[in-house]
């Protein structure tokens, strides 16, 4: 019988039952936990994710086989990498110094940078068909002597003779086309009277009936050629007085090409504006282009010509004593060492100094020596950049404690890439010979300088990963990667821009830069990764300063303030600044200056001096030929009238004249130097053979022989008289220009004239001036021109380089609208496509194009003339700039896009805009040392403008957000914000958009502030 169980008691198997009784809570717990779940479950995010798994699935396996690729080997990588720039680094220019041939194919000639087709272009190429436009000048400074002093003019014609070896050979053995000079003109004027007389009894011979003159050719032949050397050789005259009648009968224009007074100089001051006499001279040398192999390359390189006659001048100088002058001006008394072996005295130096110039000389010297000079100070930029890399990096500004280590590890791996990608760009230039000109040179510093924050970007979010080191750098790259690529794109962007312009030098910056940017995107995804894996780079995060919050909370709180602040700055600087840009391009200014280009300086001189440097010409197209040959009477009118051609050319040349700081001479210069009236023992008696001539040979014999004017008669003075005497006749005018044409050297006549006599060519000198001042004499050069333009006399506008200046000044104002609009068009539509969102894209680019308007006021108040330099500016700001605004933006939209997102975005991005800011300046200092000119004020605008980008990225951009956010208008457009507005969620399609836009964004992440920092 069973009994009851009393109270308390306990049961065989109770334990058991009471367990399963303590269970049931957490079953039931379990179930509400469920219920709790099912209640919270969001099917859209669900479905969302279910949408986007085999998307992420196949990026995780595209991004870790890509990964597995870069990291696989990290040191054989790395190596491999050195290799590489170490091969194209040869190619670069930095070891020039080193070698015969220069790295870089440099166009250092200002018609590079006319465009295909242009009429400018097109006359200097039809004035190449006939001369030479290749030109070396030697200024010649004389201390104590006049130039025109037998002594100086003697040297001279050494110096000449030594380069111009076989004289009328059009250059074909000696490279020398003509030379011209005082001295050259003394001894083609003293050589006159004997080529003349024979060339009218050439003439004579000619014109006659056949066998009439023949006794004239026989007996007055061997006449001249015993009297040619008493009269005068091609030589310079023995008697002082004889050298001062020739040059004193010279035309004043003629006088003030070849020699100038320019005054005394003491210790670099000028103390004598004059001293009486001629102390400058210049030697003028046509170069020829031989290319008798036919391979398109001529067989004497410039600089192998150039070289040559710097050694001939400076060995004349060595043996003649010349002793040449300070860098005061002053007299030099410092004898070489071979002076002082051959017992020379500091009394016996002449106080005499030639310095090669000229256009060719300048174009070679910004050939060989830009990239040269680069090389020599880049070092300094490395060392610039590095040390702000490791500034920012060692924790010393964060913490004030030194993370040697730390500091160390960031500047080799954002730092060696970089220094890697200038080579390789620079030298992938150079190994596929790709023209370029100077203007390629700020290619390097800005490389140097964008490149280092791609590196930074993907160390910064290692450092900040978590895992093995693989690990943390699959992280880095998945997040940081497509980032730094669009960063690349939108640089790239703007620098495509340039290669819209019409001038071929900015296209090829912009092909440089946007290749180089690639570049260094290649080189920081291949040498980053492993770089950053092999060092294992630790660096902790910090918060960022006050300052920058502090700083953003101004437009945030005071946003229209701010923004109407901002947009009266871009009005003043557009409506105000804007129309008081100068352009001008100033070819001097773009040439390396120094003691490496002392041809340059001279250059500067010669142009002050002279007024002289552009040298210019007007092309005649107008028969000048004369004929000897004689008509019957009454048949003058078709007999051709050279003379009245060639008087409207010297009246043309007349007019120009007139211009001032304008000096023009022609072939009438030649006829008004040389004697008509011929005296010399024999002469009397080649007058008695007149008689028996025809009328036309008789009457040019009696104006040569028998006095009929004034014994210092010209054939410009005798044409002149003949041409008002009606009865005279075009014959005999144009028998006796053909005797002076046959009476000259032929490399002095094919100087002015072309072989045919179709052809002349007047030449102009001007200054090296303001393009205002240029454009105006170019203006009235060309008006004068227009109008003698007549049937049979066809005068061309200015060519040369006052001419191409000034083409080249009226293309860069166009060139900088077109391309700076290209690249703002092309910024905003790629921003678009990467936030799908055009409107938020917009206000992205504001900011860059606020600092792009600014350009106008900083160049203005820095007197910055617009260049061919400056003209980049704009372009290479909205490549740079837009990075600026890009890592604000993204930061924005991650944090949602109140008004808390935008001001702790802008805060927490201070620093690194900051860094970014500096770094880059650091690199482009490095241009600022280049000793061009014309680089200068390109770099410190360029400073302060990505200063403004930086500040407007940082301040106008959270004002522009700030306002829109405020006004309800919100920061995105399109259909979804419709959407977001009316509360509707927009289905399926809307969900697979925003993830879409999700990845976008990512892509586009740029390194979180913190990590900058």
């Amino acid at each position: 019988m069973l009994g009851r169980r009393p109270r308390g008691a306990r049961m065989v198997g109770e334990e058991k039952v009471d367990n399963t009784e303590t269970e049931r809570p957490t079953v039931q717990d379990f179930a509400t936990d469920v219920r709790r779940r099912i209640t919270e479950f969001e099917s859209r995010k669900t479905f969302g994710s279910l949408l986007s798994a085999p998307k992420m699935i196949r990026r995780e396996l595209q991004e870790m086989s890509f990964f597995g690729m870069l990291t696989a080997i990290p040191a054989l990588t790395v190596v491999l990498c050195l290799l590489v720039t170490a091969f194209l680094a040869y190619h670069s220019g930095i070891v020039d110094g080193m070698k015969d041939e220069a790295s870089m194919n440099v166009n250092g000639d200002l018609a590079a940078f006319l465009p295909e087709g242009s009429e400018v272009a097109e006359n200097i190429a039809e004035v190449e068909g006939d001369w030479t436009t290749n030109v070396m000048i030697i200024y010649v400074e004389s201390g104590r002597t006049n130039i025109t002093d037998r002594s100086i003019l003697m040297q001279l014609d050494e110096v000449e003779q030594a380069l111009n070896t076989v004289p009328s050979d059009d250059g074909e053995d000696d490279d020398i086309k003509y030379i011209l000079s005082i001295s050259s003109v003394v001894k083609e004027i003293n050589s006159s009277a004997p080529r003349v007389a024979d060339a009218f009894v050439r003439n004579a011979g000619q014109a006659c009936p056949v066998g009439a003159c023949d006794w004239l050719a026989e007996n007055a032949s061997d006449l001249i050629l015993e009297n040619a050397e008493l009269v005068g050789g091609y030589d310079i005259p023995e008697e002082q007085d004889r050298i001062d009648q020739i040059i004193g009968e010279l035309p004043p224009n003629a006088q003030d090409k070849l020699v100038r007074d320019v005054g005394e100089k003491n210790n670099g001051t000028l103390t004598d504006e004059e001293v009486g006499y001629w102390n400058r001279a210049v030697i003028i040398v046509g170069v020829a282009e031989n290319d008798k192999n036919g391979d398109g390359i001529p067989d004497l390189s410039t600089s192998e010509l150039i070289q040559r006659t710097e050694q001939r001048i400076q060995k004349i100088a060595e043996l003649n004593n010349w002793g040449g002058f300070d860098e005061d001006g002053n007299c030099g008394v410092k004898l070489t060492q071979s002076q002082i072996d051959r017992g020379v005295s500091p009394s016996e130096l002449k106080c005499l100094q030639m310095t090669l110039t000229g256009p060719t000389p300048i174009t070679n010297a910004v050939t060989e020596y830009t990239f040269i000079l680069f090389w020599e100070i880049f070092p300094i930029g490395c060392i610039a950049v590095a040390s702000v890399l490791f500034l920012f990096h060692c924790d010393v500004l964060q913490t004030g404690r030194i993370r040697w280590a730390q500091g160390i590890k960031v500047v080799i791996i954002a730092g060696l890439p970089t220094l890697c990608s200038v080579f390789a760009t620079l030298g992938l230039i150079g190994f596929t010979n790709y023209e370029v000109t100077m203007t390629v040179i700020i290619v390097g510093p800005i490389i140097l300088a964008l490149g280092v924050s791609y590196g930074l970007h993907i160390t910064n979010r290692y450092a900040e990963s978590k895992g093995t080191p693989k690990e943390k750098m699959a992280l880095a790259l998945q997040s940081t990667g497509r980032a730094v690529f669009l960063s690349a794109v939108t640089t790239v962007i703007g620098f495509v821009s340039l290669i819209l312009t019409p001038m071929a030098p900015i296209k090829t910056v912009g092909v440089s830069l946007a290749g180089g940017i690639i570049i260094v995107y290649l080189y920081t995804m291949v040498m980053v990764p492993n770089l950053t894996m092999l060092l294992d780079l630790k660096k902790p995060s910090h918060d960022p300063p006050k300052i920058f919050i502090l700083a953003v909370r101004a437009p945030v709180r005071w946003s229209r303030i701010a923004l109407c602040g901002f947009i009266m700055m871009m009005l003043v600087s557009g409506l105000i600044y804007q129309p008081q840009i100068n352009e001008n391009v100033d070819l001097l200014e773009m040439a390396p200056q120094g003691e490496d280009a002392p041809a340059v300086e001279k250059m500067i001189t010669y142009s002050e001096e002279f007024e002289a440097g552009q040298v210019g010409m007007i092309l005649v197209k107008s028969d000048i030929a004369a004929e000897p040959e004689f008509l019957t009477p009454g048949d003058n009118e078709a007999q051709k009238d050279p003379f009245d051609n060639l008087y409207k050319i010297e009246n043309l040349s007349d007019m120009v004249n007139n211009i001032d700081s304008t000096t023009a001479v022609s072939i009438a210069f030649l006829m008004k130097s040389v004697g008509a009236s011929l005296n010399f023992s024999g002469s009397s008696t080649i007058a008695e053979w007149c008689e028996p001539m025809p009328d036309v040979p008789r009457e040019v014999c009696n104006l040569l022989f028998a006095e009929e004017y004034n014994a210092s008669a010209t054939f410009w003075t005798v044409l002149l008289e003949l041409d008002r005497d009606q009865s005279a006749g075009t014959e005999i005018q144009s028998f006796l220009i053909s005797v002076f044409y046959d009476g000259l050297t032929p490399e002095l006549r094919h100087l002015f004239v072309s072989k045919d006599f179709q052809r002349s060519l007047i030449y102009i000198d001007m200054p090296f001036m303001d393009v205002k001042e240029t454009q105006w004499r170019q203006e009235a050069i060309d008006g004068y021109a227009e109008d003698r333009d007549d049937f049979g006399f066809q005068p061309s506008g200015l060519i040369g380089v006052a001419a191409v200046t000034i083409d080249v000044n009226n293309l860069i104002v166009g060139s900088q609208w077109q391309s700076l609009g290209f690249a703002l068009l092309f910024t905003v539509v790629t921003l678009g496509f990467v936030f799908r969102d055009a409107k938020f894209a917009a206000l992205t680019t504001f900011p860059v194009v606020f600092t792009v308007a600014m350009q106008w006021a900083v160049m203005v108040i820095l007197d910055v003339d617009l260049s061919l330099v400056t003209v980049m500016i704009g372009s290479i700001l909205v490549g740079v700039g837009v990075d600026f605004s890009i890592h604000i933006a993204n930061r924005v939209r991650e944090l949602g896009g109140t008004l808390e997102a935008i001001q702790d975005s802008c805060a927490s991005t201070g620093m690194s805009l900051f860094e970014a800011f500096v770094v880059t300046s650091a690199g482009l200092m490095t241009a600022y040392l280049i000793p061009i000119p014309a680089i200068k004020p390109f770099v410190f605008v360029i400073l302060i403008l990505l200063l403004f980008a930086a500040v407007s990225a940082l301040l106008l951009l959270p004002a522009i957000y700030s306002t829109f956010v405020k006004m309800g208008w919100g920061l995105s457009g399109g259909s979804d914000a419709m959407r977001k507005k009316a509360g509707l969620s927009g289905g399926s399609r809307a969900m697979v958009a925003e993830l879409d836009a999700a990845e976008s964004y990512d892509a586009v992440l740029l390194a979180s502030a913190d990590d900058a920092w």
